[in-house]
């Protein structure tokens, strides 16, 4: 009976969806996910997503990580989408691009490696990188898409994969 209601509401949703990634079109989304470095964050972002071709999108982003063992971060992201439509309602896009991250520690009993000389106190670095990964979206609506984005952040000494959840805004 559960699968029969969920094949109705999937056919329903797919009956006023369509493929988001029209030439000229934006979207605007909010993203909640978590960096496995070696304490491990939550991530809370914003980003704007621009369709310069069918394919080809472009998609810069803010992202904080929030504060947990006296470790927080902002990233600004410039990162570049192909999408391959695999349906109406799903499109699937590898990602590669540009990372501008602001990393703070504060607090006690440091053990970041080579940053462990700092025992109290804080210390801040600012780090360039790169992105590459894999994401997919569900076009829930005209206005609306679902997605899951898995990325690698390439950064000396910092090096992390990152697993979020987006929802957007299309217009």
């Amino acid at each position: 009976m559960k699968k029969l209601v969920v094949m109705c509401l999937l056919a329903i949703i797919s009956m006023s969806a369509f493929a988001q990634t029209q030439q000229g079109q934006s979207s605007f989304g909010f993203n909640i996910g978590y960096g496995f470095n070696d304490n491990g964050n939550a991530l809370l972002g914003i980003d704007y997503r621009y369709n310069f071709t069918d394919e080809v999108r472009f998609a810069p982003s803010l992202t904080y990580f929030v504060k947990d063992n006296g470790i927080s971060a902002w990233a600004i992201d410039l990162n570049a989408h192909y999408v391959f439509k695999l349906s109406d309602m799903f499109g699937f896009y590898p990602l590669a691009g540009l990372d501008l991250s602001f990393w703070k520690w504060s607090g006690v009993n440091l053990d970041l490696g080579k940053w462990d000389e700092f025992k109290s106190g804080s210390a801040n670095e600012t780090r360039f990188g790169a992105n590459v990964g894999l994401g997919g979206e569900v076009y829930a609506t005209d206005q609306l898409t679902v997605g899951l984005e898995f990325k690698y952040n390439i950064i000396k000494d910092f090096d992390q994969p990152i697993l979020a959840v987006r929802v957007g805004y299309n217009f």
